[in-house]
């Protein structure tokens, strides 16, 4: 009997948050801009690879981005695992371009102690906890031209958490590899 009647003050107070979400939209144009109070974007790093759903010369690689404390933390423990999938310089290889390709990445999420604060949203006013800790992300791409992305991700999943396993929270994560078609 106790749950009876949850969802009614369950639904009182999402209307609160609907409200509060309505006017964030509608006072859009009289709010201080937050721009440039994050302070200036770490510098990125460029790392080459071989696409893992395209087929490629062996000669020929994509590029993508990440951050230096991602490259420090990440990418010898991705190449390791994976059999030097990622390097920082181009060398003898052909950069491609790929319309609308998104490389696959590894998200990596840490913390040295199980921190989680209560926060409040800023534009619903609702509850929310806050994990404490860094992320990292790197690119990777396959080292054969019959490499599987998903085996190449478990790999170096594992070879993370091993070389992390002083952190009491560790998470990580796989963003697939996205082509998008171009359209005529």
């Amino acid at each position: 009997m106790a749950r009876r009647y949850s969802d009614v003050k369950r639904g009182a107070k999402l209307n609160t948050a609907l409200n509060n979400y309505i006017n964030y939209l509608q006072t859009a144009g009289t709010r201080p801009s937050r721009i440039g109070s994050q302070g200036p974007r770490d510098l990125s790093q460029l790392l080459y690879f071989a696409p893992f759903t395209i087929t490629v010369d062996a000669d020929e690689v994509v590029q993508g981005r990440c951050s230096t404390d991602s490259k420090a933390k990440l990418m010898a423990v991705v190449n390791t695992a994976t059999g030097a999938a990622v390097a920082d310089a181009i060398g003898a290889n052909a950069l491609i371009g790929i319309p609308k390709f998104k490389a696959a990445r590894i998200v990596y999420f840490e913390n040295s102690t199980r921190a989680v604060t209560v926060q409040s949203s800023d534009v619903t006013g609702l509850q929310y906890l806050k994990y404490a800790g860094e992320r990292f992300s790197i690119p990777f791409g396959a080292q054969t031209a019959t490499a599987d992305q998903t085996d190449a991700f478990l790999a170096s999943k594992a070879a993370i958490l091993t070389a992390n396993a002083a952190a009491a929270v560790k998470r990580v994560g796989l963003q697939r590899e996205y082509v998008g078609v171009e359209v005529a």
